[in-house]
């Protein structure tokens, strides 16, 4: 059974991972529920297994923190936003006891390493071919933003595939160094952790460069601890060795940075400080000062992310760029506090194991240990990833989440073989405390499974509106509306079905020669941007579109309440401001119209800006030319 809970883990990594990381919950809901499959097997076979008491202190903050996150999440005021928080702490929290009471042998962990290694062997193949030769899109069916020559593997984003790659070279080198597999075993992990370093570099990730060294640091100094305590005659032999190892590793680098002058540019620009990055955070401290204990709800600093905004962020604030800070503002206090427990006991964890050993260290042999292995690469790995949140937005990905799930659960219960063997003196816990296990997958259950169609359709529709002949195609609207209509009978509360409606409509009164049949295209997408507005009413964007599609219909009267209500919560956005300047326009208030133009430029929409301005310097050249006394005739 365990071989077949192990297949069904790598699978949900492997799928989410090569679903652009299940950055879309259509792209995360295949992975969940091969985990969820997982968790309702995981009670049987160990269902006389008793719990290891040392686990326990692990066990409880990692339920505490994952309990205070989906609470936080189910009473959170945007429950749109909200449910993607929800998906990935029951997912990760399945993951990681799986992998905490169900897959604690050495054996079925050095193979869990083994896949996690070959997945970033085949992202590290797909972001060269991304690096040497431009926009490579590993399967058409994904959207993939392009990054110029900056490799992103399977996630489309090059910081989130450092992420996942650094993770793996700090597994990789514990395996290579520290575990008692065969030479050919350690070999081979030893050239993918050099081939996944190469891989983080040529993300161009400064994150990723920074985080990776502090992971390679801790590996290093763990590494001379151990030895110090194991072969301290060796020691100067060691260092010297391991000097020899770094000059190699360091020289490499420069040759790989010194054949592309954007990765030298990349690299040079890895200590300066990242101004945009300290204005998202700053705008994460203002929503924390808000609800300081609770914090203001799940995937509410895309709001608030917008409303406090400093004027020198032109692109939409979606994430803080740096996990604590988004959690602060979002959870609270009471969330970063279980955050700071969840990390505590599991690094205390992971050190007492191996200090334990060290003691112990007649058991070595000289050579090695697996069990010690997966304990030094995952202290390792958890210090590169928990660095990596200090610059970026990493465990909001669902595929880094899960595979830092694997590492603190590899933390959670180190030991060699099954996390069985209890002493007298201190008993386990009841294995009927197991059965949680598979109560938390049935919940998992419950909870994606009635969404799923509808996000299926909304990731077609996704699709749909991205096409470029979309808005000169009646064929390709029809379609549109027709799939959301059928994703609105799943979950007719989903605003991006709403949306996905109201553009389909709205395109066919543009294509429409019939005034008639125009007006009542028109209508009826104002009812479903209503709709869209009703399900996320603190949506810029929504009231945006709403508030556009009354001035569509000369609805001036009612729109203008949505636009200044939507320049409220987004009140230094330089697109809020251009739409704004655009409603006056169309009602000739030219002067209304100039002052939100100004603002639009000023927030950076530099060129619509300045295309609205010379509109309204257009229209009243024409009205002074139409004003002028007509010339006098005999």
């Amino acid at each position: 059974m365990s071989i077949l809970l192990l297949i069904l883990v790598i699978l949900s990594l492997s799928v989410t991972q090569m679903l652009m990381g299940g950055n879309h919950i259509a792209f995360c809901l295949p992975g969940y529920g091969l985990l969820a499959l997982a968790a309702l097997l995981s009670w049987w076979p160990r269902r006389r297994t008793l719990i290891p008491r040392g686990a326990t202190e692990c066990l409880v903050a990692a339920l505490l923190f994952c309990a205070y996150i989906s609470i936080r999440a189910l009473f959170s005021p945007e429950q749109y936003l909200a449910r993607t928080d929800l998906y990935n702490a029951l997912a990760g929290v399945l993951l990681y006891l799986l992998v905490a009471l169900n897959l604690t042998s050495a054996r079925w962990r050095l193979l869990l390493v083994g896949a996690i290694l070959v997945l970033a062997v085949i992202n590290c193949a797909i972001g060269a071919v991304q690096f040497t030769k431009g926009e490579f899109v590993p399967f058409s069916f994904l959207p993939h933003p392009v990054y110029r020559n900056r490799a992103s593997g399977f996630y489309g984003y090059p910081n989130h595939l450092s992420g996942f790659l650094e993770i793996a070279l700090m597994l990789g080198l514990g395996v290579a160094f520290w575990s008692r597999c065969a030479s050919w075993v350690k070999v081979l992990a030893g050239y993918i952790s050099g081939a996944t370093l190469l891989g983080i570099l040529i993300t161009g990730s400064r994150g990723g460069y920074i985080s990776t060294t502090v992971g390679l640091l801790v590996f290093a100094l763990l590494s001379l601890v151990l030895v110090g305590k194991l072969a301290s005659g060796r020691l100067l032999g060691v260092l010297f060795a391991s000097l020899l190892i770094i000059s190699g590793v360091a020289w490499g680098v420069k040759q790989v940075m010194w054949k592309s002058s954007f990765l030298q540019t990349r690299a040079e620009q890895t200590l300066t400080v990242d101004a945009s990055r300290m204005r998202l955070w700053q705008a994460a401290w203002k929503q924390f000062r808000l609800q300081p204990v609770v914090g203001t709800g799940s995937g509410t600093y895309l709001y608030y992310g917008r409303q406090f905004r400093n004027p020198a962020i032109h692109t939409d604030p979606i994430h803080a760029h740096n996990d604590y800070f988004e959690l602060l503002g979002e959870y609270g206090i009471i969330g970063l506090i279980c955050a700071v427990i969840f990390v505590e006991t599991h690094l205390r964890r992971g050190w007492s194991s191996l200090t334990r050993r060290v003691e112990e260290g007649s058991i070595f042999q000289g050579i090695g240990s697996n069990s010690l292995a997966l304990t030094i690469g995952a202290l390792s790995a958890a210090a590169a990833c928990l660095t990596h949140c200090l610059l970026d937005f990493n465990l909001h990905i669902p595929a880094n989440l899960l595979t830092a799930a694997v590492v603190f659960g590899l933390l959670s219960t180190p030991g060699e073989g099954p996390e069985t063997h209890v002493s007298e003196e201190e008993p386990g816990l009841s294995p009927l405390l197991r059965l949680g296990l598979p109560v938390l997958g049935i919940l998992t259950l419950v909870r994606i499974l009635p969404t799923a169609p509808a996000e299926y359709f909304a990731e077609r529709a996704r699709a749909l509106i991205a096409q470029a002949q979309r808005p000169e195609s009646v064929d390709l609207n029809i379609a549109l509306e027709s799939i959301a209509q059928r994703g609105l009978t799943w979950n007719p509360h989903d605003p991006f079905l709403h949306y996905a409606m109201a553009t389909a409509l709205a395109t066919q009164g543009d294509l429409a020669s019939d005034p008639t049949k125009k007006e009542a295209f028109y209508t009826e997408a104002v009812e479903s941007y209503r709709q869209q507005v009703a399900a996320a009413p603190g949506d810029v964007y929504a009231l945006l579109a709403l508030a556009q599609g009354l001035d569509t219909v000369k609805q001036f009267a009612e729109s203008e309440p949505i636009f200044a209500r939507a320049v409220e919560l987004d009140p230094k956005g330089g697109f809020s401001h251009l739409a704004y300047g655009q409603h006056f326009f169309l009602q000739d208030k030219l002067a209304e119209a100039e002052t939100q133009f100004h603002l639009a430029f000023e927030f950076g929409a530099w060129e619509p800006a300045r295309f609205g301005l010379n509109q309204v310097q257009d229209k009243r050249r024409e009205k002074t030319e139409g004003a002028s006394p007509a010339p006098a005739t005999n």
